[in-house]
């Protein structure tokens, strides 16, 4: 009998794990690269960086995004590129939970300033759901 991990690691599914979150980080990372200076106000509206760092935090993650997601894409360092993918969204939604659980209501600029989605218990479900597939892009295709 297969384990989870088995089925989880077929390499067809891997690599459809890989092209849709790379998509996910492409889209989000341009919208973002669009408009900076909205996206540097959404990442102070989380209050997790010190005011200094939140303009160069606005104008690297989108980058990070896009090379991330594009390498998932193209199938270049795929691993790596899962890893980092899947560590953004940890992180993107324990910022999301702690903004939410705070009380906090502004939009969480996921997808630049032509998303309207709020922080909240919506987007806490969207991100632990983008993050279970990042985690499936991480696995080692089984042979």
């Amino acid at each position: 009998m297969k384990t989870l991990i088995e089925k989880l690691s077929h390499p067809l599914l891997v690599r459809l794990a890989g092209i849709a979150i790379g998509l996910v980080f492409v889209v989000a990372g341009l919208a973002k690269i669009g408009d900076m200076s909205t996206f540097a106000t959404q990442v102070h509206n989380f209050r997790l960086t010190p005011v200094a760092l939140e303009n160069l935090v606005a104008m690297t993650l989108p980058w990070i995004e896009v090379v991330a997601g594009t390498a998932l894409i193209l199938g270049v360092r795929r691993r790596g590129a899962a890893w980092i993918c899947a560590g953004l969204m940890v992180v993107f939604t324990l910022a999301v939970g702690q903004a939410a659980a705070r009380g906090l209501d502004f939009e969480c600029g996921c997808f630049g300033k032509g998303d309207a989605s709020t922080v909240g218990v919506k987007k806490l479900i969207e991100n632990v759901g983008l993050t279970v597939v990042a985690l499936i892009a991480t696995l080692r295709r089984r042979s």
